[in-house]
């Protein structure tokens, strides 16, 4: 497609977007994993064209997913516009993070819409679901024979999902952003284009301004908010995503430190999966996290290794 015209590729893109689309919408198990690919022919199209081209390209295919199927548009709003902030990103030569950042913006925004939308238009508010949610998941528990203890800590942690949407919908958002992400970069090199991939994860790091922002989030739960309040849900998710900033500093200082060892990248996987899965680990890895923020422990192996 070196050589084809703007408008000529847009057509077969418009075609192979559609073919895709047909299956999301068709094909049951298989759209799961078919509906990540759909931004990949916007991405194509627009690393290559200007941004004008692309979003003509992007409302043409909005106009002609309406017809199709609502839910159609839907998808087409949301995946076909992070294929054109992607590809344009990657025109603009945009850093790995940059990229990142952009798609994630780009589909916060729209889950936050589908929730307001959602919120509005639905009979059950969030807290309802919660609460039928809860009952089943009870019930399920006490057939199953366990402890009051251990059901009294799941419906808790249930109780605690309409107070943490926002941070639920950044999380779930930076998650489809980078698969997303990953996926149109390996379509962009293979055509041999010009990609800046996202740093090796032993090399993250996070400003240290999110230290003292841990320290206020703390001393502010301290204060003991009210459940339910402004104040209470705004520090419930502040919270919640910088422990989560915190464990990925310690999750790559880890890499670093084996990658410095020399040790296999396997062990890096298995403590990833380890943290996952044991809440006393979580805390070990974001202390890590915090002492490699305010003592810069990379930059001191990396010394050593000089």
């Amino acid at each position: 497609m070196n050589h084809t015209s703007p408008w000529k590729e847009g057509t077969l893109i418009t075609g192979i977007y559609l073919l895709l689309l047909l299956v999301v919408l068709a094909v049951p198990i298989v759209n799961i994993i078919v509906v990540w690919a759909l931004p990949l022919p916007l991405a194509y199209f627009a690393s290559r064209h200007e941004l004008k081209k692309s979003l003509v390209l992007y409302l043409l295919l909005c106009m002609i997913s309406w017809p199709i199927h609502t839910l159609g548009l839907l998808v087409t709003l949301v995946f076909a516009l992070a294929g054109v902030v992607t590809g344009e990103l990657h025109r603009r030569k945009a850093d790995g993070f940059a990229v990142l950042r952009g798609v994630s913006l780009t589909y916060t925004l729209f889950l936050t819409m589908a929730y307001v939308w959602i919120s509005v238009l639905s009979d059950m508010t969030i807290n309802q679901l919660v609460r039928s949610q809860r009952e089943q998941v009870t019930d399920l528990l006490q057939v199953a024979g366990q402890s009051q203890e251990q059901i009294d800590l799941v419906t808790d942690g249930m109780n605690q999902i309409p107070y943490i949407v926002p941070f639920l919908i950044v999380f779930f958002a930076t998650m489809m952003a980078l698969v997303t992400v990953w996926l149109i970069g390996i379509l962009l090199r293979k055509y041999r284009m010009d990609v800046k991939r996202l740093p090796a994860f032993k090399n993250w790091g996070f400003p240290k301004v999110f230290i003292w922002v841990y320290l206020i989030v703390f001393v502010l739960i301290l204060s003991n908010p009210e459940e339910g309040s402004t104040l209470f849900i705004a520090v419930t998710n502040i919270y919640l995503l910088v422990n989560t900033i915190m464990m990925i500093q310690g999750l790559s200082f880890v890499f670093f430190f084996f990658d410095h060892k020399k040790y296999p990248k396997v062990f890096g996987v298995i403590v990833i999966f380890m943290t996952i899965l044991l809440a006393p680990l979580q805390l070990v890895v974001r202390l890590i996290g915090i002492a490699d923020m305010v003592l810069d422990l990379k930059s001191r192996l990396g010394s050593q290794r000089k």
